[in-house]
């Protein structure tokens, strides 16, 4: 099973921008070897299944220094398949082509 998974952290003080606390989140990612794609709206992560996924989100906010943070999660759980982090972008532009 594939667990596409795309997320955002972040904390509701502080400063306007939140580059600083997103890099921090990103290096983490990294550092644990996990491999994401990161957009203008959120992060996205391909895990093997929920439970990694909510450990994936656990370790995001551990890395949040704030009193308060909101965690916004969207999911697509699909039996059978692997790689969708990369392959399913370059599908759809594949799929241009062919339109």
């Amino acid at each position: 099973m594939a667990v596409l998974m795309e997320f955002n952290i972040f904390s509701i003080s502080g400063e306007i921008s939140k580059k600083t606390e997103v890099a921090k989140v990103l290096k983490a990612l990294e550092k644990n070897k996990i491999d994401f794609v990161l957009n203008p709206m959120g992060t996205i992560v391909e895990c093997k299944d929920m439970n990694e996924a909510c450990e994936i989100l656990q370790l995001a906010s551990n890395h949040i220094n704030a009193k308060r943070y909101y965690v916004i999660a969207k999911f697509d759980c699909y039996q059978g398949r692997t790689n969708m982090l990369h392959s399913r972008v370059e599908d759809t532009l594949e799929e241009i082509k062919r339109v």
